[in-house]
């Protein structure tokens, strides 16, 4: 938003202020061994039953859908994007290796058989940033594009009869449990943001 404001008003003090405390979170937040983000302080020593760190998979989808969306209009010659394009890259590797067989990715990316149900909100950001990088030339089609498949095809199995995505998980602030019948608009939000791309995707194809 702050980038976005800068572009439409000329005036470079938002996007400079935006990019700053951006930096700030991600310096304070990111594991640097993994290239994600602990949701808050709290987390940064916790660890689970099995000593695992917890990285929140929706938490770490709304980092990476967020660092995309800033990509997409950061004009491509704008001295922030290597920045972000960097990030956006290493949180790629990371994620495109968590993926569950299933398909989706676990509520905590790193848990054990405890966080082994699915859960859609965050793994549809997941797949809506890896595709947009195959989309884009900015991943490696032939790694990353099987994760793209298998996420999305996970997300439309998730998609019941009477068209409400579930496995959902509800307002919260960290790996929790999740069940089929849970929905709500965020998830659909981030549901939609996939299938943009995978519609650009089949277009392309």
């Amino acid at each position: 938003t702050w980038i976005g404001l800068s572009l439409a008003t000329g005036d470079e003090q938002y996007m400079e202020y935006g990019d700053r405390e951006f930096w700030a979170t991600t310096d304070y937040l990111m594991d640097p061994e993994t290239s994600l983000f602990f949701r808050d302080s709290r987390y940064l020593e916790e660890r689970d039953d099995d000593g695992s760190k917890i990285f929140w998979s929706r938490g770490n989808g709304w980092v990476y859908a967020g660092v995309v969306n800033i990509l997409r209009i950061l004009p491509q010659d704008h001295p922030l994007r290597p920045r972000y394009f960097d990030l956006y890259q290493d949180m790629s590797k990371t994620i495109a290796g968590l993926q569950h067989d299933n398909g989706l990715w676990r509520v905590s990316l790193l848990g054990g058989e405890k966080y082994a149900v699915p859960e859609t909100s965050g793994s549809a950001f997941m797949t809506y940033g890896l595709a947009w990088g195959v989309n884009n030339g900015h991943l490696d089609s032939e790694t990353y594009l099987p994760v793209v498949r298998k996420g999305w095809q996970a997300l439309v199995n998730a998609v019941q009869d009477d068209g409400k995505l579930g496995w959902v998980q509800p307002v919260g602030f960290a790996p929790d449990s999740v069940f089929e019948t849970d929905s709500h608009l965020y998830g659909v939000g981030a549901f939609l943001l996939a299938a943009e791309q995978m519609y650009r995707s089949k277009g392309s194809e």
